[in-house]
């Protein structure tokens, strides 16, 4: 790849000039100027840089040679080197007599913006296969082709390491990009899809049941204290493998969707929290709900007031305990008693009764996930 293009030249030579005070000329490997001082003179053939590429050695013209040459003015001319190799030339106009002195710093001083060029490009693509490779892992289904592995290696990506999946959705995703990357470790991965940020964050040394919660938690703590930027994060759980990540991935993406639907005021969403939502999300999209009987629907439709709906809410938040149902939703015991026998008459299903509950509970989540991804995989 040439990358001593039009846009770089022109940044040296508008550097130089703004400390030596003398026109600059920035000639490709062809002794094309690509950048100047003086505009007229771009896309102009330099025969003084023909010169330096063909002898490989730098070269001075005096006022009375520039007379018999094509495209110059007196100055010294100087070869931009790279890897042993000759990428350009960098011309000074001037008498050589005055500019010589200083003519070796400002050539060094090109080589230097170049490298630089060549270093932060690597590291670009070095970022961009790292993020290929993490939208191949997420997307795992079988063996992984000798070149994957290969790249692997030659990012220094660790694949032994026991990584789960972190999936942010957020209104800004480049401000949560950088502000997620440098608060990453060296062994994690970071990728930016079209609509989310998808992290596989190494697993910290401890017992704790899902130790990225609380990581998750300081994350969105001092995120909200500097921006006023939605965010929202859903965690998988760890699973060793290739295919163990892809399913941490698979678990933290529908985690997300289902706390969305069921909790939106949350922040954070751990999958352990929504075991049976994403296994309703799995079953359906395998066509294992469709006998299931809509009595939340049902329920919504005989009730005008939300009354019934609310109270069924309450039941299944607080486990079935009447009272602490009857307590959040502010009103009397007997209150909720009638309002429970309701329920009962319209579904024929007793919220009272484990079994009846979890019907009733089912048919809820059915009827909330309703219309999400229909392509999640089984992840069980």
């Amino acid at each position: 790849m040439d990358f001593l293009d039009n846009q770089l030249a022109q940044e040296i030579v508008d550097r130089t000039m703004g400390i030596i005070g003398k026109n600059i000329n920035v000639m490709d490997h062809r002794g094309v100027i690509i950048g100047s001082g003086d505009q007229n003179r771009i896309d102009d053939i330099h025969e003084g840089a023909l010169n330096v590429i063909k002898n490989g050695s730098g070269y001075e013209i005096t006022e009375k040679e520039a007379q018999n040459l094509h495209g110059v003015k007196a100055g010294v001319n100087l070869p931009i080197y790279f890897d042993g190799g000759i990428v350009g030339v960098i011309g000074i106009t001037g008498p050589p007599e005055e500019i010589r002195s200083f003519s070796e710093l400002v050539r060094m001083a090109a080589e230097l913006s170049f490298q630089q060029a060549v270093l932060m490009n690597e590291i670009q693509w070095d970022e961009r296969l790292k993020e290929e490779l993490v939208s191949q892992i997420i997307h795992y289904e079988g063996e992984m082709d000798t070149l994957f592995l290969e790249r692997a290696m030659r990012l220094g990506i660790d694949l032994d390491l026991p990584r789960a999946a972190m999936v942010i959705l957020t209104h800004d995703r480049k401000k949560t990009f950088a502000f997620l990357k440098s608060r990453l470790d060296n062994d994690d991965l970071l990728l930016m899809q079209h609509d989310k940020i998808v992290i596989l964050k190494r697993m910290p040394h401890t017992q704790t049941a899902n130790p990225l919660k609380k990581l998750a938690e300081g994350w969105v703590g001092v995120y909200k204290s500097c921006y006023d930027v939605y965010i929202k994060i859903g965690i998988g759980q760890y699973h060793p493998g290739l295919k163990g990540l892809a399913k941490s991935y698979q678990q933290a993406d529908h985690t997300l969707k289902a706390g969305l639907k069921l909790a939106f005021d949350n922040d954070i969403f751990v999958y352990e929290d929504y075991y049976l939502p994403v296994f309703l999300l799995t079953a359906s999209n395998m066509g294992l709900t469709d006998g299931l009987v809509p009595y939340y629907s049902t329920l919504k439709a005989r009730d005008s007031k939300g009354e019934l709906t609310e109270s069924l809410r309450a039941l299944i938040d607080t486990n079935g305990d009447m009272n602490n149902a009857a307590k959040q939703l502010f009103i009397h015991r007997n209150t909720l008693r009638y309002r429970l026998d309701k329920i009962t008459e319209i579904t024929g299903m007793d919220p009272r009764k484990t079994t009846d509950l979890l019907h009733l509970y089912l048919s809820f989540l059915n009827n909330e996930l309703a219309g999400l991804c229909k392509c999640t995989k089984d992840l069980y």
